[in-house]
């Protein structure tokens, strides 16, 4: 059986996470120092697993291909109490443009601290919350603390993964979420999981799909100087000149969609959005011309919501044009609303409130809009949310929200690990099951 946790158990894990501040930050810097875009996170990965080994906690990697994979540990309980995930994505998207090029875009990538901030976008996403969860159960590991149920700490990939299409097939292109759909089809389950992401203290408890949707608009290639103007654009040769108020009638439709798309539900607003990002020339393009022109659009669906309808809607906006073009649905995925997460949200509560005297705020819409690793777990009926710090505006870059406070970083890492004693309960057993570093397999 497992004892209701005791506010010192929680006092002293926070206290061990405090004394480990410095080393959460330059844990954070370490994962932020290894390049690790989606596919190609195994150096990262094996970083982890061996950080965790060297804590004492069985770990290991679970391969996905031969340059990508999850990192795994465990703490064990003995099987009194309920069993948690923490989930946090090893993979970050590549800068847009390529390979950062000014000394300044070198240091963004690689994260920094100045005057008690943690700055880069690896770092924000996600290098930051996959230091919290090692840093958590590491402090519950010394504490010596004997839980109730199982503590699984996963570092993934492929959590923004990109989608198959054009000449990017296979399955080093599997969509976002493929890390933890390969882990939880292999087995690694919990009767809860919490995903380590910013949410501005924020409790996330939905996420949206994803329809992503590809119109091809036909044409042909005429030599420039026998080009001859129509009087109507619908019938001009170049798919590129149709093409041009396709875009402009698709944010015409995206405008309206976001307005019939937005859910509320018992965690706050969802805002699904949807834009044009990409065009280019087809397979066959060129700058001598191409015989069609392809438009890649973006489009996120609230839990529920019918990616064929989401379809036609598109369609039906392309056909008011009077133009012929070709609209696939080339990669989905369903959004999620959690059920049954009720304790899991609760145990965070206690454990925000414990540290900040308060209620967790409302979590910004943004942040239930997207995609995040919630939605793999929530679809088989584990029941998951997201809580991480807040998003700070770098003064260098101007870009976006790429930088947290040190302390709120702290903050989540108490969190975390009281959220975990909450749910796993602290057994009242003193003997605890060997881990790996003291005999264990």
């Amino acid at each position: 059986m497992t004892d209701s946790v005791q506010p010192s158990r929680s006092r002293d894990v926070a206290d061990i996470i405090e004394g480990d501040r410095d080393e959460l930050v330059a844990l954070a810097l370490d994962l932020a120092g290894i390049h690790s875009p989606a596919g190609h996170e195994r150096p990262a990965a094996e970083f982890v697993a061996n950080w965790l080994n060297q804590a004492g906690i069985q770990s290991r990697v679970q391969p996905l291909t031969a340059d990508s994979a999850n990192a795994i540990g465990l703490i064990r309980g003995n099987d009194s109490g309920r069993s948690l995930i923490f989930d946090a994505h090893l993979d970050n998207e590549p800068p847009a443009g390529g390979a950062p090029a000014t000394e300044m875009e070198q240091r963004l990538e690689r994260g920094f601290v100045e005057d008690g901030l943690l700055v880069g976008p690896t770092i924000i996403n996600c290098k930051g919350q996959v230091a919290a969860f090692l840093i958590a159960a590491r402090a519950i590991h010394k504490s010596g603390i004997q839980l109730g149920g199982d503590l699984t700490v996963a570092a993934v990939a492929s959590e923004t993964g990109q989608p198959s299409v054009g000449n990017h097939q296979g399955i080093d292109y599997p969509g976002e979420g493929f890390g933890t759909r390969w882990m939880i089809d292999r087995g690694v389950i919990a009767d809860y999981a919490l995903i380590g992401e910013t949410s501005g203290f924020g409790i996330v408890a939905a996420e949206c799909g994803v329809a992503q949707i590809q119109v091809s608009v036909p044409g042909r290639v005429v030599y420039t100087p026998r080009l001859t103007r129509p009087a109507d654009w619908q019938s001009h040769p170049n798919p590129f000149v149709k093409a041009s108020h396709i875009v402009q009638a698709l944010e015409v439709w995206a405008e309206g969609y976001e307005h019939q798309a937005t859910v509320e539900f018992y965690g706050g607003t969802i805002v699904p959005k949807a834009q044009v990002v990409g065009i280019d020339g087809g397979p066959n393009g060129s700058h001598f011309g191409s015989p069609e022109c392809v438009i890649y659009l973006d489009v996120r669906l609230a839990p529920g919501a019918d990616p064929k309808a989401v379809r036609r809607e598109v369609s039906d906006a392309v056909k008011a044009l009077g133009v012929s073009a070709e609209v696939s649905l080339y990669q989905w995925s369903r959004g999620f609303i959690a059920q049954n997460v009720e304790p899991l949200i609760e145990a965070i509560e206690t454990a925000h409130h414990s540290l900040h005297g308060e209620a967790p705020p409302p979590p910004p819409a943004a942040e239930m809009s997207m995609w995040r690793d919630i939605n793999p777990f929530n679809e088989v009926g584990i029941p998951a949310v997201c809580y991480g710090p807040p998003r700070l505006q770098d003064p260098y870059s101007k870009v976006g929200n790429r930088a947290m406070k040190i302390d709120d970083l702290v903050a989540a890492t108490k969190v975390y690990a009281m959220t975990a004693l909450q749910i796993c309960g602290v057994s009242n057993q003193t003997d605890r099951p060997p881990s790996l570093g003291e005999g264990g397999s």
